[in-house]
């Protein structure tokens, strides 16, 4: 017997793992940097260097890189940075991972404590989340039909699917340039600076991965005859890279995230240090699936042999929603007593955490926080920078028309963003707190069934059949099929239609059904 197959290609997550780990060391201030008087601002990341996969387990090492925005002279208020960084490495259990799978690795830095031990050393604290998540691409074979056997009766169900076209990661690279305003002196050197990358957005279409957003750039520096200046200026960044495999009107899901910031001072035309060179590299988590109608063959019988389905198990996912939620988060914050009071704002930069993702009716109900650093100026001469942090909670539904609170199976991705974030002084020690927060979901679900993997043949039991009636009355039930009814008395569901003046296949409870025996 010939068996119609389709060949489906899927992602299936094989195993998860997270852990935290506490990284405490101590930091030399390097010989080219001055004294640390006071620590005004510090800011880290975490980034992965190697990862290696054996069975159930993966040995990760990385490195915390970090910033740190210091007073480097008593007196004057002198501001200085250094930038270092603290290896560390960790072992993960993933269960059932083996050698050649692909783990992905997600590090988040969930704390991050810099003190001066003295003005020479600095002890950091940090503490930092692993996420590692092992994935499994494979093929598998689905029948849909039964090929060319006239006698055979076939049952066959639509199944809306996702099918995997591809899952990979890159990275993708953006330049551009942007001028210091003209009422600003000179650069001499960059002290500090911060980008925060906002209104970002990733579309795909054939075949084109184009990534747009908006970098707003601080930078705090030293005017050639010393100085201390400021300004901020917002760089659009936009850059595209084309995926190898071919992509049509396709489902896809395309996670971003800064991977590497290198900003430099260079000279303009005239040859004065005067534009701002901006390298970003994003990290490009890429999955896309194609949505199709597949035909799946669930069961089958002959008139003229026993048919024996041989059955496997098997998942498919399907889309549930993909949405995107946008809310407002205001709110009025001010400095803490022991703070210096707010002369002007220099800048601030924000960022989303969320705490939360829980499963309700129609919808996933998100809780987060957005943090929030600022940089100011203060009327002090010998302080003349200070720093505020502050917490924003919010709370947030995304809808998911006819998702259930109960319903298993069911995951999502989900991205948050900064799409617009302001912040306005009320008085030298309150400020006001304006941002739309994005939050991108994707939300899929896992459909369990049996598929038909073979079809064994044996011939009937022909006394067994010749001892049934010829001619049979039921009364179908309330859950009664055609179909099975067709296939316990050996016959068609088009003879029992045509027998009985049926104009559908389907059947309500009560209804007289006469059969005629096909087999003799």
């Amino acid at each position: 017997m010939e068996l119609k197959k389709q060949v489906l290609r899927q992602n299936t997550e094989k195993s998860r793992a997270f852990t935290q780990i506490t990284l405490d060391d101590d930091c030399i201030v390097k010989d080219n940097r001055p004294d640390v008087i006071k620590i005004i601002h510090t800011r880290g990341s975490v980034s992965f260097e190697e990862s290696k996969v054996s069975s159930q387990t993966v040995w990760v090492t990385g490195k915390l890189q970090f910033t740190v925005l210091y007073r480097s002279d008593e007196k004057s208020g002198k501001l200085e940075s250094l930038t270092d960084s603290v290896a560390f490495g960790e072992k993960l259990i993933l269960d059932g991972v083996e050698e050649l799978d692909t783990v992905k690795l997600t590090g988040k830095l969930e704390d991050l404590a810099i003190t001066a031990i003295n003005s020479r050393k600095l002890a950091v604290r940090a503490l930092i989340g692993i996420y590692a998540v092992a994935e499994q691409q494979r093929q598998e074979e689905l029948v849909n039909a039964i090929v060319d056997e006239s006698d055979v009766q076939q049952r066959q169900e639509e199944k809306e699917m996702l099918l995997l076209v591809t899952s990979k990661k890159d990275i993708l690279r953006t330049h551009n340039e942007a001028n210091l305003p003209g009422a600003r002196p000179n650069i001499g050197r960059i002290i500090y600076h911060n980008v925060d990358i906002r209104n970002r957005e990733v579309t795909l279409a054939g075949g084109r991965v184009q990534l747009q957003g908006e970098a707003y750039v601080t930078v705090l520096y030293a005017g050639e005859e010393g100085s201390l200046e400021w300004f901020d200026v917002m760089v659009p960044v936009s850059g595209a890279m084309e995926l190898d495999e071919a992509v049509g009107e396709s489902l896809y899901w395309i996670r971003t995230g800064a991977a590497d910031i290198e900003l430099e001072a260079v000279n303009d035309y005239d040859g004065e240090m005067r534009t701002i060179s901006l390298d970003i590299v994003f990290d490009m988590d890429i999955k896309v699936w194609n949505e199709e109608t597949v035909q799946v063959l669930t069961d089958a019988y002959a008139l003229s042999r026993k048919l024996i389905p041989q059955h496997e198990p098997m998942s498919a996912w399907r889309l549930l929603m993909k949405n995107m939620a946008k809310l407002r988060v205001s709110e009025q914050l001010g400095l803490e007593s022991s703070q210096e009071r707010i002369l002007q704002l220099c800048s601030y930069e924000g960022e989303i955490n969320i705490d939360q993702v829980e499963q309700v009716e129609n919808g996933l109900a998100v809780e987060g926080v957005l943090l929030l650093h600022i940089l100011y100026a203060t009327a002090d001469d010998s302080f003349p920078v200070g720093h505020a942090f502050s917490q924003v909670p919010f709370s947030q539904v995304i809808d998911v028309p006819g998702l259930a609170a109960d319903v298993s199976g069911v995951t999502w991705e989900l991205e948050p963003g900064i799409d617009q974030l302001q912040v306005n002084l009320l008085d030298n020690d309150k400020y006001e707190v304006k941002a739309t927060v994005g939050l991108s979901a994707l939300v899929l679900s896992r459909e369990q069934f049996d598929k038909i993997v073979e079809i064994e043949e044996e011939p009937f039991d022909m006394e067994s059949l010749q001892g049934q009636p010829g001619l049979t009355g039921l009364v179908a039930q309330a859950d009664e099929d055609l179909w099975d009814i067709a296939k316990q008395y050996h016959t068609t569901e088009q003879e029992l239609i045509a027998a009985n003046g049926l104009k559908s296949p389907k059947l309500r409870a009560g209804d007289k059904i006469i059969i005629v025996k096909s087999v003799s």
